[in-house]
């Protein structure tokens, strides 16, 4: 639960991080404020200097230096906190070993000392032996019953703490995965989805087609509209396009303001097809903001499409689909080039 002094820090450092971007004109999207937030916070060294160094080269900021600073410092901390949340599995999965084993003996030496009491008991005659053997296994049988109960409450401690760990490992995945403003995949986890089919369809034979789609003039669309209605045509966009894809086929942020579509089992008329007809129902949308009551007319985007050679790997998919992407953009844009 966040408290006033935690919501007044994290207001100073957004008054903070905002006028940073500013002065060197980057776009906020999501990862870039990310990246910021992070900077003004000063709790990430490597971080705050490698973008001091950039500023001292006086380096642009461009979007592929964002997304090597985010990979690098922003989502790797997801990954590491995986990590540990995976070491707090294993330790619980060892503490219930350990309590099992003890579990064991204890049930070893209940199991002794009946076997003790059943012998005696067939060779004594006394009655106050046998009183005192009854009185014997009535004590153990009650520390055997504390021991289960202590051993039940054990397991069902663990099981709890197993589950809160398996919701925050499957929270942190979530966050890495997604993209938080269109909640399509990132281009990490689309990069891991392209290297897990490219081994599927080489191997089995399979066609798997690549098509990359880039909104027209985007840069141009911001500097007029900004950047807030920017990111919600990106949004529109991305569930646009999500709405129309059928069956296995997958869609990702590939960049700032471009998407990627992997669509297996698919040769390449077939991939054309596809980023035609999203393409024309995007340019079929004449768009406006209600809200700030702005007429934001007509958005296009270019498109790349690439069908997988038996020769390549990820590079060499993604230039191919990319340089196809570039001659569509050459030629005017709102087009598709294969």
């Amino acid at each position: 639960m966040q408290t006033s002094s935690d919501i007044g820090l994290a207001v100073s450092l957004l008054k903070q991080t905002l006028p940073e971007m500013q002065k060197r004109n980057i776009a906020t999207t999501p990862e870039n404020y990310a990246v910021w937030y992070e900077y003004v916070s000063g709790r990430n060294a490597e971080l705050v200097n490698e973008i001091n160094l950039l500023d001292l080269n006086r380096s642009s900021f461009t979007s592929n230096v964002h997304r090597e600073l985010y990979q690098k410092h922003i989502a790797s901390q997801h990954e590491a906190t995986v990590n540990q949340l995976s070491d707090s599995v294993k330790q619980v999965i060892n503490e219930f070993l350990l309590r099992s084993r003890h579990e064991g003996e204890g049930l070893g030496v209940y199991s002794k000392a009946l076997n003790d009491i059943s012998s005696e008991v067939n060779t004594t005659q006394d009655i106050a032996e046998l009183k005192l053997m009854i009185a014997q296994l009535i004590e153990h049988t009650k520390e055997r019953e504390a021991a289960t109960c202590a051993m039940q409450e054990s397991l069902e401690s663990m099981s709890n703490e197993m589950q809160r760990l398996k919701n925050e490992v499957a929270r942190l995945s979530g966050e890495t995965s997604v993209d938080p403003l269109t909640r399509i995949s990132t281009r990490a986890t689309f990069d891991e989805d392209l290297a897990m089919h490219i081994s599927m369809s080489q191997s089995q034979d399979e066609a798997l087609s690549l098509a990359i789609l880039e909104v027209d003039q985007f840069d141009q669309f911001r500097d007029k509209f900004g950047d807030t209605i920017g990111d919600k045509v990106l949004k529109f966009i991305s569930t646009l396009f999500k709405k129309h894809l059928k069956g296995n086929d997958l869609i990702a942020r590939y960049d700032e303001y471009s998407f990627a579509l992997l669509l297996p089992d698919t040769q390449l008329e077939g991939a054309i097809t596809v980023a035609e007809n999203l393409r024309q129902r995007l340019a079929k949308q004449t768009l406006s903001d209600s809200a700030e009551k702005l007429q934001l007319g007509t958005i296009t985007v270019s498109c790349g499409v690439a069908e997988l050679n038996k020769n390549d790997d990820i590079k060499s998919f993604n230039k191919r689909a990319e340089a196809l992407l570039s001659a569509a953009r050459f030629e005017g844009g709102n087009r598709v080039q294969s």
